[in-house]
């Protein structure tokens, strides 16, 4: 017989496991009530035999607590008067429980046989073991499971801690991608579990082969450099589970894969494939195994993708979220005063649907015990707090978990900002080693940037890659820049030395400000004046030497292929950012020198709005002859870039410059016959569904240039009416209102379980 203590489910989950089994064993469908409500009704069924049963499950550890707990019940039960009332219990009862139970209920309870204790449940699991299958939890946490694992032989990594497995089964959430993965499993002896790092790939994995060992598989093989140890670990006739931990991943992104590694690794899933004793679960980063497969011809297979699990935060559900949530903090023994503050104020909404939500913020949060420092009205406040600003998490991380160099390379890092490319990041971290060479005794060579980078997307980082190989990194969660902000600030010497390093023009303005004002969008580090002659001279001296390093993503019309693309013309912003962000100290040196420069591309690209805008933005705060004296000529050679009515837009801002040689031009033949030529090519190229905007851009350029466009837009209003008419003689307004009441329904009820969830930590 089995013997579960059923103490690693939480009452959640012991609720719903003794509704399973009463379901199984009266054969009739139970209610389950929000907790708290009726008297704390955990579940309600009716049936033609028995009218109103009632049941309540009590997840305790001795019977004292539970017999305290009931003496309180008795009264709620004696007000529902229910038929029938039945207790499940995960503590042990002897006959002389059962007998004390009965009588303190009676006449509700019927017989003992209504009373479920520990040995019960068992009992009745083993009589319906698709309900024990149900709950891997509960027998993956069996005495004879865990000593299974734990003795089971391993090949290439430490045996399995009996602590560390009964942690992970705990805290545990299943949610679909875990019934995704064994259902392929199941059709193709093997799994290829993707996602971005930290999103739990290795979690799911070990999941998986704990289950399997559990299910008398003999061997667990972990592959943790090439297949070729799969290879060698595989014997016939033995029941074996191999897991090969972020393959493609350890050495892919600089070297590629080794000699035949893709061939052989093709092999050996055919191998499995056939074979009916051998599993293989294999974890990796998404966008490397997409480039593996435009890389290698053989990898580049639709069989790979049938078998591909991929995790995705944004695709947890609330429902998930606040399961994981809950399971934290249940286990976590949160004192009761704490938690009734959180259920209370319904914080928990708020955590569940936050932008940082995390399982790594929780999991810290509550083995740190943040709370005792917290007072339990406020706890709420404090953790909600904790996830605008999640510093402590970063700070230890930071501190005790990685290597000077990957500090040195997330110090940089903030000063860049993200996405950056991998190799701009080198550049610059190469830069602040060479400039400080004396302070920070650092040899980072190729070898030891690459492990520095692996070291980080543990925990700070992530990487990807675009369809033609380059790779750009990313903060894994955006607190972490709010993070090292705080950490930097206050630390002159070190903000001098990164200044002493800056090798792009981004790296002056991504974290540091003189604006003494604090911007509500964007959290930055205001700079005395003692700093601001190194910071001045660094850009006067380096001007000519500092590049970009701000990326974008281009994405392909039709396909999932993309690339990081800079803009070339970066000098005119960053000129114009200089202005922007000193004119509260009004320096005259970099003034003169940003005049200077800027005399020096009077006739640049204007390929897009930013540099339009940085361009028209210097054109009126420089004070400069030559500017004045080419004024003419200035508006001439921007009115020739203009190719769409956008353009058309800005140029009209010279009018406010250089408003006699303006006027001047706009009243010439030429530039009448590009405003039409490009009104008309607008209209044309334009969709019925946008016309909307396109009237309104007419009209813009019908006062800022006195030219008549009535005809114009009286034709797109006509049209674009007849369109909306069409569109609305389609619609179908009930449609949406169902549609809407559906959806609020939905709402309603995924919130009527998430507060029955969280009601349960506040049960006694």
């Amino acid at each position: 017989m089995n013997e579960y203590t059923f103490l690693n489910l939480s009452s959640f989950e012991f609720e719903n496991l003794s509704r399973d089994i009463l379901q199984e064993k009266l054969g009739f469908y139970f209610e389950s009530f929000t907790s708290g409500q009726d008297g704390g009704v955990d579940l309600r069924a009716s049936s033609c035999y028995d009218n109103n049963i009632i049941v309540q499950a009590k997840r305790y550890t001795r019977f004292s607590n539970l017999k305290s707990t009931l003496k309180k019940e008795i009264e709620n039960v004696k007000k529902l008067a229910p038929n029938r009332y039945i207790l499940t219990t995960s503590i042990g009862l002897t006959p002389l429980n059962k007998k004390y139970i009965k009588n303190l209920f009676f006449p509700y309870i019927k017989s003992t046989e209504d009373i479920l204790g520990k040995d019960d449940l068992n009992n009745l699991l083993g009589i319906h073991p698709k309900i024990e299958e149900k709950y891997y939890k509960l027998w993956l946490s069996s005495t004879n499971i865990l000593r299974r694992l734990v003795n089971s032989t391993v090949y290439n990594q430490s045996k399995f801690e009996l602590d560390e497995i009964k942690e992970v089964l705990r805290i545990y959430v299943q949610n679909d991608s875990h019934k995704e993965a064994l259902k392929i499993l199941k059709d193709n002896n093997y799994v290829i579990i993707s996602g971005i790092p930290g999103i739990g790939k290795t979690t799911l994995s070990r999941m998986l082969v704990y289950r399997l060992l559990a299910q008398e598989f003999d061997d667990f093989v972990y592959i943790s450099e090439s297949i070729n140890d799969a290879y060698s670990y595989y014997q016939d006739g033995k029941k074996q589970v191999f897991f090969f931990d972020d393959f493609l991943g350890r050495n892919f992104l600089e070297t590629g894969l080794a000699v035949n590694e893709d061939s052989k690794l093709i092999k050996f899933i055919e191998r499995i494939k056939k074979s009916k004793n051998k599993i293989l679960i294999l974890a990796t980063r998404e966008y490397i195994l997409k480039q593996a497969r435009n890389t290698f011809e053989l990898l580049d297979d639709s069989s790979l993708e049938l078998a591909k699990c991929t995790l995705d935060l944004s695709k947890y559900t609330r429902k998930i979220k606040a399961m994981i949530l809950y399971n934290h903090l249940f286990f976590a023994n949160v004192p009761l005063a704490f938690l009734k503050n959180l259920i209370e104020t319904k914080t928990y909404l708020t955590l569940i649907e936050h932008k940082s939500y995390n399982p790594r913020i929780i999991e810290t949060f509550v083995k740190s015990h943040f709370w005792k420092n917290s007072d339990p009205k406020e706890f709420s406040k404090t953790l909600v707090s904790f996830f605008n600003n999640p510093t402590s998490v970063w700070e230890h991380a930071f501190e005790n978990t990685i290597s000077k160099g990957s500090q040195v390379v997330m110090l940089v890092l903030s000063t860049l900002g993200t996405p950056v490319l991998l190799e701009d990041l080198k550049i610059t971290v190469n830069s602040f080693i060479t400039a400080n060479n004396t302070k920070y005794k650092l040899a980072i060579d190729s070898i030891e940037f690459r492990r520095i980078i692996k070291e980080l997307e543990n925990t700070f980082i992530i990487t990807r890659m675009d369809s033609f190989n380059k790779i750009a990194i990313e903060f894994q969660n955006p607190s972490i820049q709010d993070f090292l902000i705080n950490y930097i600030e206050g630390k002159n010497i070190l903000i001098l030395d990164l200044i002493r390093s800056f090798s792009f023009v981004s790296q002056f303005f991504r974290i540091f400000t003189f604006e003494k004002k604090k911007s509500v969008y964007k959290r930055r580090i205001t700079l005395d004046k003692i700093i601001l002659k190194a910071y001045i001279d660094k850009i006067i001296i380096d001007f000519d030497l500092f590049k970009t390093s701000i990326i974008y993503r281009l994405n392909y019309t039709n396909s999932d292929r993309f690339e990081w693309y800079k803009n070339p013309n970066f000098r005119l912003l960053f000129l114009n950012q200089i202005l922007v962000e000193l004119e509260s100290v009004s320096n005259q040196i970099l003034e003169d020198f940003v005049t200077k420069k800027f005399e020096e591309t009077l006739k640049p690209e204007l390929t897009n709005y930013s540099v339009r805008w940085a361009y028209i933005s210097l054109l009126s705060k420089t004070k400069s002859t030559t500017i004045e004296n080419n004024a003419k000529k200035l508006v001439k050679e921007f009115a020739e870039q203009i190719d769409s009515i956008d353009i058309l837009k800005d140029f009209s801002r010279l009018n406010t410059i250089f408003a006699n040689e303006f006027q001047e031009y706009v009243n010439t033949n030429d530039f009448s016959e590009k405003l039409y030529s490009i009104v008309e090519k607008e209209i044309e190229n334009t969709v019925t569904s946008k016309y909307e905007s396109l009237i309104e851009d007419l009209k813009e350029i019908e006062k800022e240039f006195e030219y008549l466009l009535n005809d114009e837009i009286n034709d797109l209003s006509k049209k674009h009416s007849a369109y909306m008419d069409k569109k609305e003689a389609k619609m179908d307004m009930s449609d949406y209102a169902d549609e809407a009441r559906e959806h609020e329904e939905m709402l309603e009820r995924e919130n009527l379980y998430i507060s029955d969830l969280f009601e349960g930590l506040t049960e006694e």
